[in-house]
């Protein structure tokens, strides 16, 4: 499975740090063959990295032009797009086929949207501690942001809560992709 995450570039709370790790731990037992995409090494971005890459799982990094200089992990796979950072979400969030929302501020928020848009299936972590895209559950309570694309978010309470949903919805289609 293909699963592109989204997650904030700044320093996570604590407890969103930890759900993080939660998540990665339950993905990499449920399907240890995935493959994590992301939009750089900084933040919860760099949580989960480092949490995957210990547990055996491939990362891809499709990052901006404005992160090309960081320095990243070496068993991970850089793609250096040279674009923006919003130009660089579309290919991040279409890379995958479904996106994990961790948490995270207006770039976050601005991958859910995009993946909704693409008819994604979109997977997102509802925590008091997950920033500004806490706020999407709070205005669309049923997950639903447009009718007329047909996507729904589905709102988790916890990390495993996530992985385990996203193993076991991880195509576009919704039919469950082997590990």
């Amino acid at each position: 499975m293909q699963l592109a995450v989204a997650a904030y570039s700044g320093e996570p709370p604590r407890g969103l740090a930890a759900e993080a790790e939660a998540f990665v731990g339950e993905l990499a037992r449920l399907c240890p063959r995935a493959t994590l995409f992301l939009g750089g090494y900084r933040g919860l971005m760099r949580v989960v990295a480092d949490a995957a890459l210990q547990r055996g799982l491939r990362v891809v990094m499709v990052i901006p032009k404005v992160y090309e200089g960081d320095v990243f992990p070496g068993d991970a796979i850089v793609v250096r797009t040279g674009l923006d950072v919003r130009e660089r979400s579309s290919i991040l969030v279409r890379s995958g086929e479904a996106l994990a929302v961790l948490g995270g501020g207006i770039g976050t928020l601005f991958e859910a949207l995009i993946a909704c848009s693409y008819g994604i299936p979109v997977h997102q972590l509802v925590a008091e501690e997950a920033l500004l895209t806490s706020r999407l559950a709070r205005c669309f309570p049923e997950g639903v942001l447009d009718p007329r694309v047909g996507c729904r978010i589905a709102y988790h309470r916890s990390g495993r809560e996530l992985a385990q949903a996203v193993c076991g919805r991880g195509s576009r289609g919704g039919a469950q992709v082997p590990g």
